[in-house]
Order: C-alpha cells, then sequence, then structure tokens
C-alpha cells in the first residue's frame, strides 16, 4: 500500500510518532513517504522524506517555488492510496489540497493533545465540523481527547497510543527490589559525587515553566522521612538558576541532562511528576516499565497512563482534588500545585514497603499491556484498508 504521512512542525510526541510508525509500516513491507516542515524532518530524521512542504519567506522570488511545491504535493496527495496527516496544521494542509480533487484520497488525521484541546473556541468547533466532514478517521493521542472529538463530531475516534520507543526493551528487564535499588543509588550517589540522605526521589524533564519543578523542590521541604532529591534536565538556564537557589533549602540537586536514564530510573525509588501539562509522559512510561512508582497529577497523557481506562476517558475535571490519593495504576495521584500533599505521598511509598510493591507491581502490569509498535502498525493498517475499501 502506498502511504502518504503528512506533519508539520512537530512536538516530541508528534515526531517521535510520526517516525516509529513509519519504521514498523516499512518493516511490515509497505510503501512509505512524508511530506515534513524542514526543521521537523531534520530534528527526528525522517526517512522518505519529499521537500514539498511550503517553506515561509518574505522574498518575492521564491513564492513561484512555493506554488510548484504546493501542485507537486497535491499531485503526490492523489497518487496515494492514503493519507495520514499529523497534527493541526498538516491536517489543514492536506484537507486545503484536496478540497477540488477528484477522486479524493481518504485522510486519517491523528491529533496530539494540547492545553488547547480543552477550550470551546469557536476556532475549534469549526475545525472538528470541517475535520468531520472531510475525513475518514480522527483520531485522538489520548482517551480525554478521543472523547472531546467523539462529543465535537460523529466520528468514531480510535486511540494512537504513544508509546516511548524504550518501552519494549525494557519489559524484558527484571524489576529491582528495594534493597537493590538503595545499592544501586549509593554507587551512583558515589560516582556523582552526591551526598546520600536516603532512597532517591526523581524528577525527569526540560527546565521549563510548565515542568513546574518549584513545586517538586517545595514539596522535598515537607517529606518527613530519609530522601535525596535530584532532577534530570536541562533547558532554560535563567530558570534553572533560580531552581538551584530554591532548591538549596530542600537540598535538591540539579544535574543537567544525563543520557543513562535507565540507570537513574533502577536506582531510585519514587518518580515525581509535577507538570502542569503532560503530552507524552515518556518517562513516565519507562519508569513504570522498570517497576519504579510514581507520585504524580494525572494531567494530560498521564490520565491514560495512571488511571484506569475508565476514569481517564471521563472529561478532565476542574477540580485537582476529584483523583487524588490511593487510586492511582502504579501511583499515588496527588494535586501537584499543593507541595504538603505531594511530599505526603512521597513520604508514603518511602516509608511503607507494603504500599510500594503493590505501585512497583501495578506499574509493571500495566506497561506490559501497553502495544509494541507492531502492534500500533497493524491497527493503523487495518484503518487504512478501511479507509481505502469502505463498505
Amino acid at each position: 500500500m502506498k502511504i502518504l504521512m503528512i506533519v508539520g512542525k512537530a512536538s516530541h510526541s508528534m515526531g517521535t510518532s510520526v517516525v516509529s510508525l513509519s519504521d514498523a509500516l516499512a518493516t511490515l513491507g509497505e510503501d512509505v513517504s512524508v511530506i515534513a516542515e524542514p526543521t521537523t524532518a531534520k530534528r527526528f530524521r525522517l526517512k522518505n522524506v519529499l521537500p514539498l512542504w511550503p517553506v515561509p519567506t518574505g522574498k518575492f522570488h521564491l513564492i513561484a517555488s512555493n506554488f510548484r511545491r504546493l501542485r507537486r504535493a497535491r499531485q503526490t496527495l492523489a497518487e496515494a492510496d492514503v493519507v495520514h496527516v499529523h497534527g493541526r496544521r498538516a491536517a489543514m494542509f492536506g484537507m486545503f489540497l484536496t478540497i477540488l480533487m477528484r477522486p479524493r484520497p481518504p485522510i486519517l488525521v491523528s491529533l496530539y493533545e494540547g492545553a488547547a484541546d480543552f477550550h470551546d473556541t469557536v476556532f475549534n468547533k469549526l475545525f472538528f465540523r470541517w475535520l468531520g466532514m472531510r475525513a475518514s478517521l480522527i483520531s485522538g493521542s489520548t482517551l480525554n481527547l478521543t472523547a472531546r472529538i467523539n462529543a465535537q463530531i460523529s466520528s468514531d475516534a480510535a486511540v494512537s497510543f504513544l508509546i516511548s520507543p524504550r518501552v519494549e526493551r525494557l519489559r524484558e528487564k527484571p524489576l529491582a527490589n528495594r534493597k537493590e535499588r538503595v545499592e544501586k543509588w549509593e554507587k551512583l550517589a558515589k560516582k556523582e559525587r552526591l551526598k546520600n540522605r536516603g532512597q532517591l526521589v526523581l524528577a525527569i524533564g526540560t527546565i521549563e515553566p510548565e515542568k513546574r519543578l518549584d513545586l517538586f523542590v517545595k514539596a522535598m521541604e515537607h517529606v518527613t522521612y530519609p530522601a535525596t532529591a535530584v532532577v534530570i534536565g536541562d533547558g532554560d538556564p535563567q530558570l534553572l538558576a533560580q531552581l538551584r537557589s530554591l532548591g538549596a533549602d530542600a537540598q535538591v540537586s540539579f544535574l543537567g541532562w544525563r543520557k543513562d536514564l535507565e540507570t537513574w530510573y533502577e536506582a531510585a525509588s519514587v518518580l515525581v511528576v509535577t507538570s502542569e501539562w503532560e503530552s507524552r509522559g515518556f518517562v513516565t512510561q519507562e519508569a513504570m516499565t522498570l517497576g519504579l512508582p510514581v507520585v504524580a497529577q494525572p494531567v494530560g497523557r498521564l490520565r491514560d497512563i495512571l488511571m484506569s481506562p475508565e476514569a481517564a476517558a471521563r472529561p478532565a475535571s476542574r477540580h485537582a482534588d476529584e483523583f487524588t490519593g490511593d487510586v492511582g495504576v502504579g501511583a499515588l495521584l496527588v494535586n501537584a500545585a499543593n507541595p504538603e500533599q505531594t511530599a505526603a505521598a512521597i513520604t508514603k511509598l518511602l516509608s511503607n514497603p507494603g504500599i510500594w510493591y503493590e505501585k512497583q507491581e501495578a506499574a509493571r502490569k500495566r506497561a506490559l499491556t501497553w502495544p509494541t509498535m507492531s502492534d500500533v502498525a497493524q491497527k493503523w493498517l487495518n484503518f487504512y484498508e478501511a479507509a481505502k475499501n469502505p463498505s
């Protein structure tokens, strides 16, 4: 089957999804080509990229070149058996080019959840209505976004589960128990020249306001059990300086980025996520696969990862305390804006082996239910065939 992927300027989750799905489809013997925004194509090293995405320019002599790109892109769409677009910009690109095309190729749309998707704006309503009239299938990257799609239009939305590329390999590793984690942490602390004050409490993420690492620092000030707090990640230098100053009293170490995340997952006793939003949750997926219990607020993608399917499918509540407490799958769910509550959950996991092992078992069990990329690719092939040959 001749499959054309279209992706605009992509987030990490979107870019990773396109790469993984394209490679898996190619492995299954399908003919996959991609129209991608140039910086996206370079960043994610996309294969079989066609240089047909319009280049923004104020130079008059390049306008003709963009028209040629659009004309060739339209021809490429017409020759494809199916077109799979990723994200809003790609959807608009594909829909625009096929407005007057007869016959029109089947277009399948994958949307990737962002905070704006929950605003009932006029634009959102018109956008969903337009897609509902033109697309063969619309899928959401999370159960919550899928529920929103179904509420906006009459469409059978599918969930395109964004899986970390590392998960499949990590599932084969044995779980480290509490004693083994403490021993691994002792060795790692010496290697990193860090003072070992107790079990390792880990936060991983880019240094940006959305991650709310200041809430992690404040929570560690209230943890009443011996613990060492470490943040892995880099980003905004000014924000990092502020966080380091704030974290001095809480004795939180900011180490910058580390490539060997697996080593840190296996040495830690708790992973803490204080983000205002998580669009993919790859770190949480990887940690859970290695049996590391999580303390987090179920925002964005974390709803699917840390909650039961029934609870995750419900519209997100404006009340952050709705899903707090001992109800998470492999996790204790908290209102991250309440540092005392986060600290209490961390202390509970560190001090109570019974609860810790219960969450470890649940985390690995949940990870084993996640599909492989081959499973995801086969699922999409079924969607492609159905769109190509509608009954």
